[in-house]
């Protein structure tokens, strides 16, 4: 046996790093392990990074009750750990009268939780707003208390913070057995055995399948609802000022189409829609839906021609569940093993998660004592992008390679690169998810090698090792001669 751990967490997602985040503030040895070269690369990756106020999710679900927790704390979460949030309020259009009904609904049901500043608008009020919003829409449902997350730092932020407190994160391991044995378990890796008091299945959507691997599965995780995003260059960022969203159909408010600001002033459009999957991990953006979220994104904006400013596009499976609800409970054959699945939205409710997650494991025997010496707080990669003209000098006077812009499409220079690798970066996407570098409109073509150039410097290794994003995606695929 290699390694004894108090709470094995599996999944390195927002979900299973919040969890262990929140038991970091305790005396508890705990071990996190993501089968990715990096975290956040699941669901968490593929989420279109909205804070939700959760006026769309229906009294006495338990979804609504963890987004309503969450926001209660989230602003001093975002202040302590340094987190990329912009605040810009959610408008959802109504085209119809039964649509103005349904509108009428979901803010009855953000009162219920005390969502605050909720309005229905008229189209005067509307076009003021949102110039270019479809004048066909004769009213909007305004929520200012929405905004944007930049995802990966969210994710980065938990991840660092829990590691910096004691939690060990071990990538690249993938759970492959699990063997209840003595009121603990036993989990094989692809690298070694773990035995673990309690376990936190925190798969998302492999959520199921590790249940099956303990025996104990009560739930299953249903992954027919494909997500498309595409990302719009920076020019396009003035078209909305706001989260435009609509309704598909006024019986399924929980799906809907939008096109929104991203946190670096980029413009993503969205969609869900049941779009057969080749498997859990097909990830690949059908001609069909491209089309599907081109056509849903020009009944909330009209007259604008996305598709020629399209830089990228991707595509996920959304893990929802047989139950229609969140899923944050013990197993009913082993107490000690805790399952989560959640549907979206995982960042919006995901400190809610940890610390009911925590109250279960408390419940459940794990004696849990306060650390004095936690350390809340956590400070984000520096950014010329967010720098001022006096702050960028005094960088440079610091250390020359701040001075040296690699990614020009985003301004991100060697010396950010260099402080993502030192900051936990491997890969080339794990440099992009840091930095921002490569997310412009060239994707990599440009900067690509130096980045791998540099990657290969700061880690000591060939050049052809480095990979985009961990096993079988070298960046070079051919060796030399």
């Amino acid at each position: 046996m290699s390694k004894k751990t108090d709470v094995l967490i599996i999944g390195g997602g927002i979900s299973g790093l919040a969890v262990a985040r929140e038991l970091s503030k305790y005396h508890v040895d705990v071990t996190l392990v993501e089968r990715e070269a990096d975290v956040g690369w699941g669901q968490t990756k593929a989420s279109y990074a909205i804070r939700h106020p959760g006026a769309r999710w229906a009294p006495g679900t338990l979804a609504q009750e963890m987004i309503a927790e969450s926001n209660q704390i989230m602003d001093q979460l975002i202040e302590d750990l340094d987190i990329q949030f912009r605040s810009l309020g959610e408008l959802v259009l109504a085209f119809t009268q039964e649509e103005l009904e349904t509108l009428k609904t979901i803010k009855k049901q953000g009162e219920y939780i005390k969502v605050e500043g909720l309005e229905i608008i008229g189209e005067s009020e509307l076009k003021g707003l949102e110039p270019n919003v479809n004048p066909a829409a004769i009213a909007a449902l305004y929520m200012p208390s929405a905004g944007v997350f930049n995802p990966f730092e969210l994710v980065l932020a938990f991840y660092e913070n829990a590691r910096d407190n004691g939690v060990d994160v071990r990538l690249n391991t993938e759970v492959t057995r699990i063997i209840p044995e003595k009121g603990n378990f036993v989990l094989e890796t692809n690298r070694d055995k773990i035995q673990a008091a309690y376990v936190v299945n925190a798969g998302g959507l492999f959520a199921e399948r590790i249940a099956k691997m303990a025996g104990a599965h009560g739930f299953k995780v249903i992954h027919s609802t494909k997500a498309t995003c595409l990302i719009l260059d920076t020019p396009m960022g003035n078209i909305v000022q706001h989260i435009v969203s609509g309704l598909n159909d006024p019986k399924t408010p929980l799906r809907y189409k939008l096109v929104t600001p991203t946190f670096h002033d980029k413009i993503l459009l969205y969609t869900s829609f049941p779009e057969p999957a080749k498997g859990v991990e097909d990830r690949a953006v059908a001609k069909r839906m491209f089309d599907v979220t081109l056509k849903s994104a020009a009944v909330l904006i009209p007259d604008v021609d996305f598709e020629r400013h399209i830089i990228a596009s991707y595509s996920g499976l959304t893990a929802r569940n047989d139950r229609g609800d969140f899923i944050v409970e013990a197993s009913a054959k082993y107490p000690s093993l805790i399952h989560i699945a959640l549907p979206p939205p995982g960042l919006t409710c995901s400190p809610a998660v940890g610390r009911r997650v925590v109250e279960i494991l408390n419940r459940n025997g794990l004696n849990l004592r306060k650390k004095t010496s936690f350390n809340p707080y956590r400070k984000a990669i520096t950014s010329l992008q967010r720098s001022s003209p006096e702050q960028v000098r005094e960088l440079v006077r610091q250390d020359p390679r701040y001075g040296h812009v690699v990614c020009r499409c985003e301004k991100v220079s060697e010396g950010e690169i260099v402080e993502a690798i030192r900051r936990g970066a491997t890969t080339l996407d794990g440099v992009k998810f840091r930095t921002r570098a490569s997310m412009g409109r060239c994707q990599a073509n440009y900067c690509g090698p130096e980045i791998v150039s540099i990657l290969a410097r700061e880690l000591d290794q060939p050049f052809e090792s480095i990979t985009k994003k961990g096993r079988g995606s070298n960046y070079l695929n051919h060796k030399r001669s």
